[in-house]
């Protein structure tokens, strides 16, 4: 990276690092002055004259006045605005909508105003860069590679576009910042997902990366997997200086990066020398050996992809690449900063949103009645304590149930750090067990560990109709078959350990035993195209990995099935 370009990234990261330390000194007043801004920009509209924010006073009046909603509360309002109607949520119109996918199936449609990306919010990213230099001052010396999903991936009806904040951040940065990331934008436009994927590790290879930031990180370990899988061709191409010809791409996009195809024989034939010396495998510890951070999720459904960062990243057990969680972010909302590289918490942005909490077991007693919910504001929550999280936004969703559940794991200053834990209202239950993704996770981990087998991929399925869980699990080293019955019954045992009920269920035979699913390599990103191909993005999209189905399809991937009975 440039000299200038690092100075300018770190000093507007000072600042902004210090509005944030100053919004978190008296999180609740902060709180109120965010409240009252909101009501004040927005008392006049359609939702605004509804609900009486003109009289609002304090977060009290706010939750007297203002009821919960959800997206389908809202989506007819915001199908208007999707259509050019004004001043319906917000008085400021919106200059892109945030597409994702909806509980119904539709997509939803989540409106973003020049607030949503004023300084407020552009103050969140800035603190993170921040306290990620000062800790790893020289994430800024190489070449940044960054994965986003398109800016723009259609319009609304109103000729408004839609598509990823990331993208549209990524595609708009300055002339000076965007020099030192390493991936043209143009390159996240393209559909096909295997030369995507190559044309990023082609760039990758050829550069010193000192930084690699993505969201989801199933997408470092595919990026991973790509460049091992095509490394005749890649070494060839970076050898002499090429872009794989039979990469089927627009014309002009391979006249966009072929000067940027630089000629490097000797970092080839390094690389080569590498790959003999680890049984032919291509590693980014050998690409990168000056990747000084990783940015990416660290927990939740995809902290084991995690787990598998030191066998790409350190094989030989030296020095471990630092990964630092990007935080608690959604289309709707990003909700933390994480400060250090330690687990996934992050402090809570109060200068951003208004946040309300509902205790877990509060809410989970009356799910459907909203009435009686017992609303906490950020002073009110406790340290160790799982909540559900309703945003208040600039961008018109107000007092919304995101259906998120989040655990406060301590405090800086007055404002609480907290982490995602789950997916609300969630979990599965065919007879009263309520199983958590998080307990699945556990389990299946435990038992990879246990019989030293290799999961790359697994989800598991409630079949209602036969009272029992259906364990997918997908290892490109293959599941030898002796182990199998074993490997099942570990993580029937270990789900035991992790939940009495599932235990009680289990001994009573109200849950019959699980089954095991080895699925043929490729399952997995079969499931993820699946999902791109529904709405969902790129290096976004993460398969559930629990889920309840009365009736399991058959499934082409399947290889094998094994029981315990």
């Amino acid at each position: 990276m440039g000299f200038i370009a690092s100075v300018v990234i770190k000093t507007v990261g000072r600042s902004a690092a210090k509005r944030f330390e100053a919004a978190t000194r008296d999180a609740v007043d902060t709180q109120l002055r965010k409240l009252m801004d909101i009501v004040q920009r927005n008392q006049d509209t359609e939702y605004g004259r509804e609900f009486g924010f003109r009289s609002i006073r304090s977060l009290e009046d706010w939750q007297n006045a203002v009821p919960v909603i959800t997206y389908e509360d809202i989506k007819d309002r915001v199908d208007r605005v999707t259509r050019g109607e004004s001043n319906v949520l917000t008085a400021e119109d919106p200059v892109m909508f945030a597409r994702t996918s909806g509980t119904t199936g539709d997509a939803k449609y989540v409106p973003l105003t020049r607030t949503c990306q004023g300084r407020d919010h552009s103050d969140q990213m800035r603190t993170w860069f921040h306290h990620a230099a000062v800790a790893h001052p020289r994430i800024f010396s190489g070449k940044v590679l960054s994965l986003v999903s398109p800016a723009i991936e259609g319009y609304a009806p109103s000729g408004v576009p839609y598509g990823s904040t990331s993208g549209h951040i990524y595609k708009n940065m300055p002339g000076l910042v965007r020099s030192t990331y390493l991936v043209p934008y143009e390159v996240f436009e393209l559909e096909d997902y295997e030369a995507k994927y190559y044309i990023i590790m082609r760039l990758g290879i050829g550069a010193d990366v000192s930084f690699l930031a993505t969201a989801n990180p199933s997408s470092i370990i595919k990026m991973c997997e790509i460049a091992n899988d095509n490394a005749d061709v890649l070494l060839k191409d970076l050898h002499d200086g090429t872009l794989n010809p039979k990469l089927s791409i627009p014309p002009e996009l391979r006249a966009l990066l072929q000067p940027r195809m630089r000629r490097d024989p000797e970092r080839a034939k390094r690389l080569e020398r590498a790959r003999e010396r680890r049984a032919g495998m291509l590693l980014p510890a050998d690409y990168w050996p000056g990747l000084d951070l990783i940015g990416c999720w660290k927990g939740g459904t995809v902290g084991a992809y995690v787990d598998r960062f030191p066998g790409w990243f350190d094989p030989d057990g030296r020095k471990g690449v630092p990964v630092r969680d990007w935080g608690y972010l959604s289309s709707e909302a990003r909700g933390s900063i994480p400060l250090s590289d330690d687990g996934s918490g992050g402090v809570l942005t109060v200068a951003t949103n208004v946040y309300e909490f509902v205790a877990v077991d509060d809410l989970e007693a009356n799910p459907d009645d909203r009435e009686v919910w017992n609303f906490l504001s950020v002073n009110q929550i406790k340290e160790g304590q799982e909540y559900y999280i309703f945003f208040t936004t600039t961008g018109g969703l107000y007092r919304y149930d995101i259906n998120d559940v989040i655990e406060v794991i301590g405090w800086y200053n007055s404002a609480p750090v907290v982490v995602f834990r789950r997916k609300g209202r969630g979990m599965t239950s065919i007879t009263g067990e309520k199983v958590s993704v998080n307990q699945v996770i556990d389990a299946v981990e435990r038992a990879s560990k246990e019989f030293a087998i290799a999961v790359d991929h697994f989800k598991a399925e409630a079949d209602v109709d036969t009272a029992r869980y259906v364990f997918k699990v997908e290892s490109a080293a293959g599941l030898p078959p002796d182990k199998r019955r074993s490997f099942l019954g570990a993580i029937d045992r270990h789900l035991s350990d992790l939940n009495l009920e599932y235990e009680a269920k289990r001994k009573s035979l109200r849950l019959n035993s699980p089954l095991l699913h080895s699925m043929k390599t490729g399952w997995y990103d079969a499931e993820k195209k699946k999902l791109v191909a529904s709405g969902k993005r790129l290096f976004q999209a993460k398969t559930v990995l629990l889920s309840t189905k009365k009736d399991l399809d058959k499934d082409d991937w399947l290889e094998d099935i094994t029981s315990l009975d």
